[in-house]
């Protein structure tokens, strides 16, 4: 029997895979690298309101005190891959998955220049949307919203709170191993072919690093943020008066400045460069 080149490309995988993939980041990272600031802003700003939103899902998840302990970790992890799943699909410049461009800078595509400017101004306008979104969320008046025994208001401190009073060494090791998860995630993506391709590949690297408690810096630019100002509404009275005055935001800056050096870490070093290493590293 005749084997047609329609047979073949049946038998071939859906999915790009090893060193077509890192091919495949890399030009991602080159139309990046491109990109002026004034196309970046829109979409640095909506990847901020994209993570907190997620966040926010989050939040209403982790408030319930009628879950245990592991049914509130997963179930607040998968509803917050909801922000990825946005970024990733819709697109949108998010600070954490662009620590994938140092493959294409690496390989000499782009310069560390473009890649830093790109990195500066991503974080810039993803904090900008953090903000906006704090700024909606408390309008809508939600943190007074009943969630079991608590209150959304009392959740939002709580987070804050325990995000604020880590050591410096905790939230760069938890930054570190959150970014090496979303960037997984962002890398696995570049193989897909469909949209359920991409969604699929955000939801278990996102459950992961939310159910275990690591540090995304874009994420916490909406959790902190939204901390301070609950607690300046009143919620949080039930915790412990030391741990409700450290939730300033001079405490939110500490966290999200330790959290974003861990992210660069987790996401271009093993991540971006090991990847880069295995497949496009030249003798």
């Amino acid at each position: 029997m005749e084997i047609t080149p329609e047979d073949i490309a049946a038998t071939k995988p859906d999915c790009l895979a090893g060193a077509a993939i890192e091919a495949k980041g890399e030009t991602v990272g080159v139309g990046k690298a491109g990109m002026s600031t004034a196309a970046i802003a829109p979409l640095g700003i909506l990847a901020g309101i994209f993570i907190g939103m997620g966040a926010l899902f989050m939040t209403y998840v982790k408030a319930d005190q009628a879950l245990s302990f592991a049914a509130s970790s997963v179930l607040g992890g998968i509803v917050f891959s909801l922000g990825l799943i946005c970024v990733v699909v819709a697109g949108a410049e998010l600070f954490t998955g662009n620590m994938l461009m140092t493959m294409a800078a690496l390989s000499k595509k782009i310069s560390w220049g473009s890649l830093a400017k790109n990195w500066a101004v991503v974080w810039v306008f993803n904090l900008i949307g953090s903000l906006i979104l704090v700024g909606i969320i408390f309008g809508c008046g939600l943190m007074a919203t009943k969630a079991g025994d608590n209150t959304i208001g009392n959740q939002m401190v709580a987070i804050a709170s325990a995000k604020i009073n880590l050591s410096p060494e905790q939230i760069i090791f938890r930054g570190i191993m959150c970014n090496l998860l979303v960037c997984i995630a962002v890398y696995m993506g570049f193989a897909g072919r469909t949209v359920i391709d991409k969604i699929f590949t955000c939801v278990f690297p996102v459950m992961a690093f939310v159910a275990m408690g690591f540090e995304h810096c874009v994420a916490n630019m909406f959790f902190l943020p939204m901390g301070v100002l609950a607690a300046n509404a009143g919620f949080g009275t039930q915790l412990d008066p030391a741990l409700l005055a450290s939730v300033t935001a001079g405490g939110a800056a500490y966290n999200i400045i330790f959290a974003t050096l861990g992210n660069i870490i987790g996401g271009a070093i093993f991540v971006g460069v090991l990847y880069w290493w295995a497949f496009a590293k030249k003798d």
